[in-house]
């Protein structure tokens, strides 16, 4: 791992820079409101796109391969698999389940993490192996070789998903993450409609000794995500300030990010368990994490038996992998238009509204309508509505929860709570109801409502602490008086606004 910048290293440099890319006057912080040091915006916006590209890009592909790695039982079932290694009753929904029993525990301890092993290391090793196990799943022969897989599979990437959010917030201010966070997740979006092509293709291989297709769907995806491990490897930044490929300006203006006065970056901030405990304290993580087990439901439940679902709708095996396709390109469309709205408007609430009512409208004509075109036409309304919901929302945690272990824990805990969704989906989409899963929606649905009230109560609780915050500095003002800021209380600091 690269060495971590010392005070005396950042004098150092600073005196030596011949051409720093800052102004040391005194400007305001976009973010809180404060005097702090100027950065020149080009040079900053030149500085973030090689993180971008390093960081974001990297994200996006092991993001990628972990959803096909996930969700590529549903198109193994829909390929034969289950009459082929003799399934019965619904140990397909219970396969489904125990990925989820080993993937949710070890989240929240892996947010943790990022910043003691650098994610390059952290990645690398849980790609390498839930890759690994993935390719194994080729050659199971029963149900206890494919609970085993999928138990593991779990194990290694319960480490990735906190890696990225946590490192997104390390890197990124506020009004910088959501597009980020969008990129990420339509790399996500773009691997369950890329998903259904291969699956379409692979599907139909038949090799030697009835060597069926949807083994040869497992093999070559873990092939794929081993192909991404020395690429990671090789070019993930270890550290946000001392990244192989910034130079020591670049490097100098990174630091300045975190030094800030009113900075609640914390990256600097040394491990303690009462901002491990603060997290519990604060109430609106409690709305955060029932609002994600709600969404983390549709999410779970569509991605996986999406497969089955439009089969259902008189298309044969082949044909539905395929007709997956626009239906996940069109909500990574949509999906990266609100989270491109959502930055310049510095809002996240009002659009994760929207994208909760289009779900709800999706579910509750898929679960009344019997036109299969109607049916057809809600799974693009449904899809559209589970990508918003469970990837901006992680982002509009991050943009309320300031210092580093508060932010990593509240993070890593909503994604452990919020993921035992997917235990539950095994259980609610049950082979026996397939294809409609008119059980699995209306769960789904309900939940999608009590979601949409989460959000709600979220955006009304911060709105009135950030009235009275704002009344307390104008009266400050008034008396003559100035509150001065403390990043290190974070977001309790007088200053910090949240955002709706």
């Amino acid at each position: 791992m690269e060495p971590t910048t010392t005070a005396h290293d950042l004098k150092t440099s600073k005196n030596d820079l011949k051409t720093p890319p800052v102004d040391e006057t005194a400007q305001i912080d976009i973010d809180n409101g404060s005097t702090t040091t100027y950065i020149d915006p080009a040079q900053e916006r030149k500085v973030l796109r090689k993180f971008d590209l390093f960081a974001i890009g990297l994200f996006g592909l092991f993001y990628a391969m972990a959803n096909l790695d996930r969700s590529n039982l549903g198109n193994a079932q829909i390929a034969g698999m289950p009459e082929d290694i003799g399934l019965v009753g619904n140990q397909f929904g219970t396969a489904t389940t125990l990925l989820y029993a080993t993937y949710v525990p070890f989240e929240a301890p892996a947010a943790l993490l990022p910043k003691k092993i650098s994610p390059k290391y952290l990645m690398s090793f849980c790609a390498f192996s839930w890759g690994l196990t993935t390719l194994d799943m080729g050659f199971i022969q029963d149900y206890k070789g494919l609970y085993a897989c999928r138990l593991l599979i779990g194990l290694f990437e319960s480490g990735l998903i906190p890696s990225i959010n946590v490192y997104i917030a390390m890197v990124y201010k506020k009004s910088e993450r959501g597009k980020r966070s969008a990129v990420v997740f339509a790399f996500n979006a773009f691997s369950s409609a890329f998903g259904g092509v291969l699956a379409f293709g692979l599907t139909q291989i038949r090799g030697p000794n009835g060597f069926e297709g949807w083994r040869w769907l497992f093999i070559v995806e873990g092939l794929l995500t081993l192909l991404l491990v020395p690429l990671s490897y090789t070019l993930f930044p270890a550290t946000p300030t001392t990244a192989w490929f910034l130079t020591a300006p670049e490097k100098h203006l990174m630091t300045l990010r975190y030094t800030q006065k009113t900075s609640h970056f914390a990256l600097d901030e040394p491990f303690a368990w009462t901002a491990v405990v603060s997290a519990f304290t604060d109430t609106k993580w409690y709305a955060f994490w029932i609002y994600q087990f709600c969404c983390d439901v549709s999410l779970y439940g569509l991605t996986t038996f999406m497969p089955a679902t439009v089969q259902g709708l008189g298309y044969s095996s082949v044909q539905a992998n395929l007709m997956t396709v626009p239906v996940f390109m069109v909500s990574l469309v949509v999906f990266l238009v609100i989270a491109w709205a959502s930055d310049r408007t510095g809002l996240r609430g009002p659009y994760l509204l929207g994208a909760l009512t289009s779900l709800i409208i999706g579910y509750a004509i898929l679960i009344s309508v019997e036109n299969l075109k109607a049916r057809y036409f809600a799974c693009f309304m449904a899809a559209i509505g589970i990508y918003p919901t469970t990837g901006l929302s992680l982002m509009w945690l991050q943009d309320n929860a300031a210092g580093h272990y508060k932010r990593a824990t509240m993070v890593g805990m909503t994604l452990t709570l919020g993921n035992t969704a997917g235990v539950a989906v095994g259980q609610i989409f049950t082979t026996e109801s397939k294809p409609r899963y008119i059980e699995g929606m209306s769960i789904a649905l309900g939940l999608a409502c009590v979601s949409m009230a989460m959000v709600v109560a979220l955006m009304g609780g911060m709105a009135y602490v950030n009235g009275k915050r704002a009344k307390a500095i104008k009266k400050a003002e008034e008396e003559g008086k100035e509150i001065e800021p403390r990043p290190g209380k974070g977001d309790y600091d007088v200053h910090f606004r949240y955002s709706l």
